[in-house]
């Protein structure tokens, strides 16, 4: 690398999962990238991490007063960080060892332009089957991201901080969809590049904001009420599509809701 190795802040929120928080905070120490701060923010867990703040004494733990949920906890973490770049991490996901310095380098190494943002590939177990999510996307991909889903997992990203102080961070009202939500502001004005390894675990947890189907119908309608002014400059045609998918993932929302979860991943098209 050609110039000092910047600090990255990898920031995980938590909520009542200390032994998946013990996991992923080890795999942030695991780092080969050797400028890094961890950042914990717990949202007001039942007991608090006193045992797991002797055991990472080099990590910084914030507690919030109430439980607030995740884009606070999360926006949060941001805004005590120091890092040029931030690695946001769910306390039950996990990075692989090499994730920071291959991204750090790619932003080094990028012919991409207006560069803001670096994904890499997940290995995704979260149904119980290995599933690897390849996010191959460079430049410009806010069409791609109105469109879908085209980048997955918020741990895939290592993004500059200044970025998400500039877009003002997750929103605090989308009961689920912040990651596409935030993916979606941020693509409007920066664009990605990707290393070609899986750099990131997905792992399977209880009470999973990927199984609350009433939190996600909640949220499809009110991501797409939120960007519906994007879906229009594009055109009518594209804000009809845009309109019947949402459709779409209301019905599936309700079969999972009514037949479980088995019955919803069976709708879902890898």
């Amino acid at each position: 690398m050609n110039r000092k190795r910047p600090l990255v802040s990898i920031i995980i929120p938590t909520y009542n999962r200390p032994e998946l928080l013990r996991r992923a905070i080890k795999s942030a120490l695991d780092q080969t990238y050797p400028n890094i701060e961890v950042i914990v923010v717990d949202d007001h867990s039942d007991n608090d991490l006193e045992q797991l703040q002797k055991e990472f004494p080099t990590v910084s733990f914030f507690r919030n007063s109430e439980n607030r949920g995740g884009c606070f906890s999360r926006n949060r973490g941001i805004e005590k960080s120091t890092g040029e770049f931030i690695n946001l991490l769910d306390d039950d996901d996990e990075l692989m060892s090499e994730k920071i310095e291959l991204q750090v380098m790619k932003f080094d190494d990028s012919s991409v332009a207006n560069l803001g943002f670096v994904t890499a590939h997940v290995d995704d177990v979260r149904s119980g089957k290995k599933l690897i999510k390849r996010n191959e996307v460079k430049g410009d991909i806010h069409r791609q991201l109105l469109a879908g889903y085209a980048v997955s997992g918020i741990e895939s990203l290592l993004i500059k901080k200044d970025a998400l102080l500039e877009i003002e961070g997750f929103d605090n009202k989308l009961q689920s969809s912040q990651e596409y939500d935030l993916m979606i502001r941020l693509s409007e004005k920066y664009n990605v590049d990707y290393v070609d390894q899986i750099l990131s675990r997905e792992n399977r947890s209880t009470d999973q904001i990927s199984l609350n189907f009433d939190k996600k119908i909640q949220g499809a309608k009110y991501l797409f009420k939120k960007h519906d002014k994007r879906y229009r400059e594009i055109g009518p045609l594209f804000r009809a599509k845009m309109r019947l998918k949402l459709y779409g993932l209301i019905c599936r929302f309700l079969v999972g809701k009514v037949l479980g979860e088995k019955a919803y991943r069976y709708t879902i098209k890898y």
